[in-house]
């Protein structure tokens, strides 16, 4: 019987296999690249639930954040951008008998795992603000300075709303909120604008308005991901 000896390749195949499996290859690069376009977007209408968020008059933050939310998944549904919403409804995620700040970060969290869960690629948190030294309103879009695509976003969101009728041209600034600094995805978190500025609050409890004001945020997203 003759001695078993391995197959022999022909050389050329040893080769081709070298080079597909090498750090240089563009195959594995191919396949290993991330993409930096944020296709799937979780928007957070903030506050809800046990926290109706900033309080003026008969408005309740948590219900315009709702009904803004709510039109920016709409608009980016028209343009072919999956978004979901954390929530639809006046809820909350914190547990019964949780309080304060326990409270509220149990809450977050919850919204940040749903992002996670879903495989979300993007975060929208919206809010609007009331602040007694606030001497002008408008729109301010915020973002984690550590991720630069979300800096990038938001200076794309925040550019679409300078578009709007009277709207303060603010400038997207980097912030260190509880959202921002623990979500490992782009995130922004969009003051709507200021309730206790006459201006503000008038435009901000005027569907129409909460409607130009989503189209803007949705067009925001889709200039980024036509700059990509």
């Amino acid at each position: 019987m003759k001695p078993f000896r391995p197959y022999a390749l022909p050389l050329s195949l040893i080769l081709l296999f070298a080079f597909l499996v090498s750090p240089f290859s563009p195959v594995k690069k191919a396949l290993t690249l991330p993409s930096k376009v944020p296709a799937y977007v979780m928007i957070d209408a903030g506050h809800g639930g046990y926290d109706p968020g900033v309080l003026s008059g008969d408005l309740r933050e948590s219900d315009l954040t709702l009904a803004i939310s709510k039109e920016v998944q709409a608009a980016l549904r028209e343009k072919n951008i999956v978004a979901v919403m954390t929530r639809t409804e006046d809820i909350d995620f914190a547990k019964p008998g949780m309080k304060g700040k326990v409270a509220k970060r149990a809450d977050l969290d919850h919204r940040m795992n749903m992002a996670f869960e879903q495989g979300a690629t993007l975060f929208l948190s919206l809010h609007v603000n009331v602040s007694p030294l606030a001497s002008r309103g408008g729109a301010e879009v915020f973002y984690m300075e550590e991720l630069p695509e979300a800096k990038k976003i938001a200076q794309f969101v925040q550019t679409k709303l300078h578009t709007l009728p009277e709207m303060t041209k603010r400038a997207a600034k980097p912030a260190k909120y509880y959202l921002l600094r623990k979500q490992p995805i782009p995130t922004l978190l969009i003051e709507c604008g200021y309730l206790n500025l006459s201006g503000d609050r008038s435009r901000l409890i005027s569907p129409p308005y909460q409607k130009k004001l989503a189209q803007a945020i949705a067009e925001g997203v889709q200039a980024y991901l036509e700059s990509q």
